[in-house]
């Protein structure tokens, strides 16, 4: 017995110091498998003139959901929310043009319209013909956008915490904003659990050495996001106010009550313009939903696309 637990010991200790010699490998192997636990792996494929990482899951020819992240974040906000999906949908999560693994060109375009192009490349190289769709923050006003520039692909959309809509009420980043405080940027290792905790009310817990090396990513890339984000304020063309109405597909509003970036009184500014969308807010929950309470989003989300969506026509991968 005892030999049994000096072995179990060293071999703790020995991933112990791996990890202190080798965090983002350490940190690589744990987040894929946590990508593995929830029926996901990551692919590549050429689109719109570069390489774009992204994790699929869940059988061939099943109808296909479409999972667009927000700013600052990339396709593993997805990852334990769509473990709810991988046994009966093909679940697709990008790392849109410019975060996560994606390429980040100095003087680059990204403003939402040329991101939607980049993305409709993506689908197609993946031979997606329709799909459901879902977005958090600007992935959301991206989902909105996209089902309004490409109706015939989208089958529903699903808005969480969506940014593109002026909200009734100001938010606390707004107030930031107008002092020239962007609340989103991660200036020190220290600093990402400020952010953690201004995005989300109850932030989950993220294994050491995981933390310590996305909090490291978000700092290197702290002053690309600033210009990112530069980009998307100044391009007023891309506001969803008075555009909701026209969106054909149906669409499901999810938010967290305690959202501090964007206010939950944007619910009811979009329900003006989408007396069909069907609403939920979350208490108890902040900017992103599908983090931090991810079965209880699943299921509200996986009632909509299966009440209201109709059955999706086939789609493929071609590298299957």
């Amino acid at each position: 017995m005892k030999k049994i637990l000096l072995a179990l010991l060293l071999l703790v200790l020995a991933a112990l110091g791996y990890a202190l010699l080798q965090p983002e490998t350490a940190a690589q192997r744990l987040v894929a498998l946590e990508r593995a636990s929830n029926g996901l792996e990551e692919r590549r494929v050429q689109a719109a003139g570069m390489e774009w990482p992204y994790l699929v899951g869940g059988p061939e020819g099943a109808p296909v959901i479409l999972m667009i992240h927000g700013f600052s974040a990339d396709k593993d906000n997805w990852t334990r929310f769509a473990g709810h999906f991988t046994q009966d949908y093909r679940v697709v999560a990008p790392d849109l043009p410019g975060f996560g693994e994606q390429v980040r060109r100095e003087g680059g375009n990204y403003r939402l319209g040329r991101q939607i192009e980049r993305l409709h490349a993506f689908t197609q190289a993946l031979g997606l013909q329709q799909f459901h769709l879902v977005g958090n923050s600007m992935g959301g006003h991206i989902t909105a956008l996209y089902a309004l520039a490409h109706p015939r692909q989208v089958l529903s959309a699903g808005l969480f915490n969506n940014a593109g809509i002026v909200s009734p009420e100001p938010s606390d980043m707004q107030g930031q904003l107008e002092q020239g405080r962007n609340p989103l940027l991660v200036d020190s290792v220290e600093d990402f659990d400020r952010v953690l905790a201004y995005t989300m009310e109850q932030p989950p817990f993220i294994p050491w050495p995981v933390k310590p090396v996305i909090a490291q990513r978000a700092v290197d890339a702290r002053a690309f996001n600033a210009y990112i984000y530069e980009q998307i304020k100044s391009d007023r063309a891309s506001g969803l106010s008075g555009r909701l109405g026209r969106i054909e597909a149906p669409v499901l509003i999810l938010w967290g009550r305690q959202d501090r970036l964007l206010d939950v009184s944007s619910v009811a500014a979009m329900q003006a313009e989408l007396p069909s969308a069907r609403s939920v807010i979350l208490e108890d929950t902040g900017h992103l939903p599908m983090i931090e309470r991810p079965e209880e989003t699943a299921t509200y989300y996986r009632a909509f696309i299966e009440g209201q969506a109709p059955a999706a026509a086939a789609n493929r991968d071609p590298r299957d």
